[in-house]
């Protein structure tokens, strides 16, 4: 019976958590499998999918199809668009656009208690599949495969869980361990986490497909509804009357939802739900508010771009919607008025919630995950082409989500400007995929960018971290040129499956320079206390004897490091 289930057999690695908690892993299709077992009425029954009628055929994938109990979703697809900057590699989508990479997903969600078996099938060919790979996280069985039919199934035996299906045949690269056409599968809880608005209550503009969205409507209501189906919203600064927006499971809309106007500015409570999917490729990269996102910067003007969603109230939620193809920051907490890049960043005043909610296909610069505003994030995929969630903000806590970081930014990143914040937690992350191609200063599970200023980040805590395939690198803390001081930091119960040498960096093609060390910490300008606490790298323990070699630091000035 070994390879039974997905934790079992010789290549599943990963680890069971008691108590309701992720369980993380890579099972191969050549492990075991249990018996098909017969369709349950009441798992049938319980399933919903998401399905956009209408779903234009560039959302839509060509390369695998998907039924939950026999019920067909949507399967949706995000691919890097044609360069709209004028010169090479300008945003950074020039490898993807060689690459013709792609994220493919389809999203359903059932009660606790049924277990729902999911048939994922590549149609498009694309050489002989030599092994099919399931690498996430949940409670999840691999009940059968076929290699011939490009087919697997599996059964999902709680929700929550979020399932990349990785084909292994000529779009898949060995070395990476990664592939080129992405398929996700998120499966949620039928309960959402915040309950459904109602459609009947006065003040409530619900949104139908295919229609002009009515703004001068819009400014007259409390609660926005967009159904099921395809929406053309465009920029939208949310009026002062609305105070929750939602997207039906299976509404798609093309536009960014803007909250952080000035006149917001003291409103409390924003909210914005629904199992539908918000994207951005309506917009070209750097797309300017000032002109509603009709034209571009030709510079870095990050103050005015804009970003899908920008909360800038406090008390804000934010739960289960699918973000993709955004033209800049995918989330922010930024007020249209008070963007900086400065101590005392308005963005730290802002509290809230944000859970469930899936981040993916950023293709260029920029492409940040969340802010880890005062508050928590948890059981979100987060596919950032920048830094995935910035730690800004004191008593911030991130928990128990998934990962998968593109060419560029960090994971867990306390830089770019100077800053004091302390009481920062994040527990329990995985990361699927790191594609780090080099290592870049910005770059790392834990990161530091120095931006000249000074400050005291102090009491942060990364604990339980499990990254998946190999990595270029896990630590860049440095102070040699400004004076931010690190106190109490602590990285505990890591592990990472494999850190490339530095030659196979050298033969990674991609956005990445190869001139810094996998890892490093660098003091110099000010404190730094770093406690590396039960890091494993390929199965060894990191230890201060073999931190240099195994592990991969460099280690300058006089930092009050100690490994354990």
């Amino acid at each position: 019976m070994a390879g039974k289930s997905r934790r079992l057999g010789a290549l599943a690695l990963g680890v069971a958590v008691a108590g309701g908690l992720a369980v993380t892993g890579i099972t191969s299709a050549h492990a075991g499998q249990q018996p098909v077992l017969p369709r349950t009425p009441a798992a049938a029954a319980g399933v919903t999918v998401a399905k956009t009628p209408g779903l234009p055929a560039g959302d839509r994938s060509s390369t695998y199809t998907v039924s939950v109990e026999g019920k067909k979703p949507s399967v949706y697809r995000t691919a890097p668009k044609p360069r709209t900057c004028p010169t090479t590699d300008c945003d950074g989508g020039d490898h993807a656009r060689a690459e013709n990479r792609s994220f493919n997903w389809a999203s359903f969600w059932f009660p606790a208690g049924t277990s729902p078996t999911v048939t994922v099938t590549r149609t498009a060919a694309a050489g002989a599949v030599t092994d099919i790979k399931v690498r996430g996280t949940g409670d999840f069985t691999v009940v059968s495969k076929s290699l011939t039919a490009r087919q697997i199934k599996i059964r999902v035996n709680k929700p929550k869980a979020k399932l990349p299906v990785e084909f292994v045949d000529n779009r898949y690269d060995g070395l990476r361990q990664l592939p080129l056409d992405g398929m996700l599968l998120f499966a949620d809880d039928s309960r959402a986490a915040v309950a459904d608005p109602s459609r009947t209550v006065p003040d409530t503009y619900v949104v139908d497909p295919g229609t002009a969205f009515d703004r001068a409507r819009a400014d007259r209501s409390a609660t926005v509804i967009f159904k099921r189906g395809m929406h053309n919203l465009g920029y939208w600064p949310v009026p002062d009357s609305v105070r929750r927006v939602h997207l039906d499971g299976g509404a798609y809309v093309k536009g960014a939802i803007d909250s952080a106007t000035v006149s917001k500015s003291t409103q409390q409570g924003f909210t914005l739900t629904g199992r539908g999917v918000l994207s951005g490729e309506d917009f070209d990269w750097r797309a300017d508010k000032r002109t509603n996102g009709t034209t571009s910067c030709s510079y870095d003007c990050w103050e005015h771009t804009v970003k899908m969603v920008q909360l800038g109230t406090d008390k804000f939620r934010f739960h289960d919607v699918t973000v993709v193809n955004a033209p800049h920051w995918v989330v922010t907490g930024h007020r249209d008025n008070e963007i900086t890049a400065k101590q005392g960043d308005d963005e730290s005043r802002f509290s809230g919630t944000i859970s469930d909610v899936k981040v993916l296909g950023n293709w260029g610069w920029n492409g940040d995950g969340i802010p880890a505003l005062t508050g928590t994030i948890s059981d979100s995929f987060i596919s950032a082409f920048d830094d995935a969630f910035k730690l800004y903000s004191s008593n911030a806590t991130v928990k128990n989500n998934t990962l998968w970081q593109m060419d560029n930014g960090a994971v867990f990143q306390l830089g770019w400007f100077a800053k004091t914040i302390s009481d920062i937690t994040a527990t329990n992350n995985t990361l699927l995929h790191t594609e780090w191609t080099g290592t870049n200063s910005n770059w790392g599970l834990l990161n530091y960018q120095e931006a000249g200023g000074s400050g005291t980040i102090s009491n942060v805590s990364i604990t339980g971290t499990r990254i998946m395939g190999p990595t270029t690198r896990v630590v860049a803390l440095s102070n040699t040129s400004a004076a931010q001081a690190f106190r109490n930091i602590m990285l505990a119960d890591t592990t990472v499956d494999k850190l490339y040498s530095a030659a196979e960096i050298n033969s990674l093609r991609g956005n990445g320079s190869k001139d810094l060390p996998r890892n490093l910490v660098k003091q110099a300008k000010a404190p730094l206390e770093l406690t590396v606490r039960n890091l494993r790298i390929g199965g060894q323990a990191i230890t201060a004897g073999n931190a240099t070699t195994t592990g991969g630091f460099v280690i300058s000035g006089s930092p009050a490091l100690s490994f354990r």
